[in-house]
């Protein structure tokens, strides 16, 4: 097919709702902007100043997200009687782990819309040391503060590497 035909294709309520797309699709971008964000202030804090040097890329692009955090909560630690601006920073990598939790939460369990009830369901489920499952319903705006949580974390790491705060998006 070519894109004109896959353009013409109605993909409206596929696999979701529409409305659930595109907040998921908010999340998903989010974050996105979020690990690149944090992968550059990894490579500032390490001493890289220039962005088109890609050693700090290197260091950190395969590393995985708690591996990440675990750098920049070392780098903090080491660095703050030098920057006191570091001050503070591991109230910004809590943040940073409630917001890479929902995130998970909505990336990693599957959505389904109940054909009974219209409502949009997530089953999820654990084996840590025990098995534990269910069904939840997910609410629009549990999708939004979700979203919310990435971005605040996201600020809020910008105002501690640097010192530059920003309102969020919806403040402004």
């Amino acid at each position: 097919m070519d894109n004109d035909d896959v353009l013409k294709l109605n993909f409206d309520r596929w696999p979701l709702p529409d409305n659930y797309l595109l907040e998921i699709g908010r999340i998903a971008s989010l974050w996105a902007i979020l690990e690149s964000f944090l992968n550059l202030c990894i490579g500032k804090l390490a001493g890289f100043n220039d962005l088109s040097d890609p050693k700090a890329f290197i260091l950190v692009t395969h590393a995985s997200f708690p591996q990440r955090l675990d750098i920049l909560s070392a780098l903090c630690e080491q660095l703050v009687s030098e920057f006191p601006n570091l001050q503070g920073y591991e109230i910004v990598v809590r943040q940073l782990r409630q917001a890479q939790k929902l995130r998970n939460d909505y990336m990693h369990y599957g959505m389904t819309e109940n054909q009974e009830s219209g409502e949009i369901e997530m089953a999820k489920g654990t084996a840590r040391g025990t098995l534990k499952v269910g069904v939840e319903k997910v609410d629009l705006a549990d999708l939004r503060r979700a979203s919310m949580s990435i971005h605040q974390a996201q600020l809020a790491l910008y105002k501690l590497v640097l010192c530059r705060e920003i309102p969020p998006i919806w403040s402004r």
